[in-house]
C-alpha cells in the first residue's frame, strides 16, 4: 500500500483512473465518505483493489482529487460570468442572473457531494481547512473584483460591500439548492438581484 502512485499517461490508464474517480464520487454521494470503503470503490469501478492503490494512496486522496475537480468547475463557472464586464456594464441584472444560474447549476450537479462536504467539515480537520482556504480565496477574489468596480458602487466601504454581496449570493444559492423553499426560486433570485442592485450606480 506504500508503493508510489502512478501518474497515468496511456489512455487505458487514464480511463481506469477516471472510472475509479467516477465510482468513488457516486459512492460518496450515495453512502457518504465514512461509509464508503476502497474495496467498494474498486468493485464499482470494475478494477482490482491493487489497481486502485496504484493510482491513489488512500480514500482521502481519492476524495481530495474529486474535491479539487469540483473547485475547478466552480471557479470556471464563476469566472466566466465575473469576467464578462461588457455584459455587466450593459445589463447588470442579466449579469447577476447569469451568475446565480451558473452557481446554482454547479451546486446542483454535485448536490450530494456538497452535503457530504458540510458533514466532513465538522469531523475531518484537513478537509475543513481545505474548504476554509477555498472560501477565503473566493472571498478575496470577490473583494478584488469589486475593488476594480469601486466607481460603480454607492458605497464608501467597498471591502465590506463585497463581503455582504458575497454572503448574500452564497446564502441565496445554498437556500435554492439545499433547502425546501416556500416560494419559487425565481422570486428568491429576483429579490437577491434587487438587493444587490441598490449598491450599483450603473
Amino acid at each position: 500500500m506504500n508503493k508510489p502512485v502512478r501518474k497515468p499517461k496511456q489512455q487505458r490508464s487514464i480511463d481506469m483512473k477516471e472510472k475509479i474517480l467516477n465510482s468513488a464520487f457516486q459512492l460518496f454521494c450515495e453512502k457518504g465518505y465514512y461509509n464508503t470503503t476502497t474495496n467498494e470503490i474498486a468493485h464499482r469501478a470494475g478494477v482490482s483493489i491493487g489497481s486502485l492503490y496504484s493510482y491513489f494512496k488512500d480514500k482521502d486522496t481519492i476524495f481530495l482529487e474529486i474535491l479539487e475537480r469540483y473547485h475547478q468547475k466552480f471557479e470556471i463557472a464563476k469566472s466566466d460570468v465575473l469576467n464578462d464586464l461588457d455584459l455587466l456594464k450593459a445589463d447588470y441584472k442579466t449579469w447577476l442572473r447569469l451568475l446565480f444560474e451558473s452557481l446554482i447549476t454547479v451546486h446542483e450537479e454535485s448536490k450530494e457531494l456538497n452535503r457530504e462536504l458540510k458533514v466532513l467539515s465538522y469531523y475531518h480537520p484537513a478537509m475543513a481547512e481545505i474548504l476554509e482556504e477555498q472560501r477565503r480565496k473566493t472571498l478575496q477574489a470577490t473583494i478584488g473584483y469589486f475593488m476594480q468596480l469601486r466607481n460603480d458602487f454607492h458605497s464608501d466601504d467597498i471591502e465590506a460591500t463585497a463581503i455582504v454581496i458575497f454572503d448574500l449570493i452564497s446564502a441565496t444559492v445554498d437556500r435554492i439548492v439545499f433547502e425546501r423553499n416556500e416560494i419559487d426560486r425565481e422570486r428568491l433570485i429576483n429579490a437577491a438581484i434587487d438587493i444587490v442592485q441598490k449598491y450599483f450606480s450603473l
